[in-house]
């Protein structure tokens, strides 16, 4: 294999690129010298740092990934929980017997809640 001057390669590039001679090739020439670029850096030892970077922004956009999911998740057990407690008031308003009707919503938020957040118990049956 003939050992290329990546350099070399690249204004050579830029030349064509001025004269707008291959349009159509512009853009895979300029991407496929730049991997060439970071390989031939790689192979040589200049870019294990890239290749340490790259590892590690990887895993924080996982990370990123991750907690955006966590916030997204949170927020729609908010919203169902704000419209449970909304649905409730609005239930309670509609007895005329509201011992009965306190105990009737506070049944559906339990259910509600250990639905939401499973770590909360259930109520459990006849205890309402």
């Amino acid at each position: 294999m003939t050992k290329r001057d990546w350099q070399k390669d690249m204004d050579l590039v830029q030349g064509t690129i001025k004269h707008d001679a291959f349009p159509a090739w512009t853009e895979p020439m300029l991407y496929w010298l730049q991997e060439a670029k970071e390989l031939q850096e790689i192979v040589s030892g200049r870019g294990r740092e890239i290749l340490r970077l790259r590892s590690l922004l990887g895993g924080l956009n996982d990370e990123l990934t991750a907690t955006e999911d966590r916030a997204d998740a949170a927020e729609a057990r908010e919203q169902q929980l704000k419209d449970a407690v909304q649905l409730a008031v609005n239930d309670l308003e509609l007895w005329s017997d509201k011992t009965l009707a306190a105990k009737v919503v506070l049944g559906q938020l339990q259910r509600t809640l250990s639905t939401l957040y499973p770590d909360t118990p259930a109520p459990k049956e006849g205890s309402s």
